[in-house]
């Protein structure tokens, strides 16, 4: 075959192979990032790494070689030696960073973990005081007006009414402490109180709580993975 051919029919080859990498690895993204469940997480994962073990070794299958007189007689830059020590040393770091990887992925989440736990008690029934700072002082607030808290870092912020309050609780011990109260998890980052919600809207998986006459916040956001919980409480 021609020299010219031979390039033509390598470059086609090349074309072909990197549109089925592509087709793969476009479905690997549209999986893992679909649901984002461990499921399609892992599933992704799986045909990602059929893309790349694909492209290795069809390319291989295809690839070809044509002796010239006259060519560069020059070793390789590496050594056997050295280039096998780099590939098993690299080996060893993916290897770990996988491991690494997979162990917070089966996790079970700090705020899952928490929730597991028994709300924290001794107050009087109805009545769970919040503290808050304000002015260089610490104040508290009655649950049962909070109509959401937020988390903001290693601390939470308070909506109640008109007011944003700074509460030094995180959202774990804030969902802990306030579960007396009826405040139940909406999203990992929000809660909100059942009997301030005035208004509930379905949007696909997920949902949204309006509050009416809470100035400081409209609406908070409820999560896929809360959405159960939350319309069972609210009775819809």
């Amino acid at each position: 075959m021609p020299l010219a051919r031979r390039k033509l029919a390598v470059a086609i080859a090349a074309v072909a192979l990197g549109g089925r990498h592509l087709v793969l690895s476009v479905a690997a993204s549209w999986i893992a990032y679909g649901k984002r469940t461990r499921g399609s997480i892992l599933l992704g994962t799986l045909v990602f790494g059929l893309s790349v073990f694909a492209v290795h070794f069809i390319a291989m299958a295809g690839t070809g070689f044509v002796g010239l007189d006259g060519g560069d007689t020059a070793g390789p830059a590496l050594s056997d030696e050295t280039l096998a020590m780099g590939v098993a040393i690299s080996s060893f770091v993916i290897c770990g960073a996988f491991l690494l990887s997979s162990v917070t992925f089966f996790a079970v989440p700090a705020e899952r973990a928490a929730e597991t736990e028994e709300p924290m008690t001794g107050t009087a029934p109805g009545r769970v005081p919040v503290p808050y700072a304000k002015e260089g002082r610490t104040q508290f607030v009655d649950a049962g007006a909070i109509a959401a808290v937020r988390a903001e870092g290693h601390c939470t912020v308070l909506y109640s009414g008109a007011e944003r309050l700074f509460c030094p609780w995180s959202i774990s011990e804030a969902a802990k402490r306030l579960a007396p109260a009826g405040l139940i998890r909406a999203h990992r980052s929000y809660l909100v109180n059942p009997a301030l919600v005035t208004e509930f809207r379905r949007t696909k998986d997920t949902g949204v709580c309006h509050f009416d006459g809470v100035e400081a916040l409209s609406k908070v956001p409820v999560s896929r993975s809360r959405l159960a919980e939350v319309r069972r409480v609210l009775g819809v």
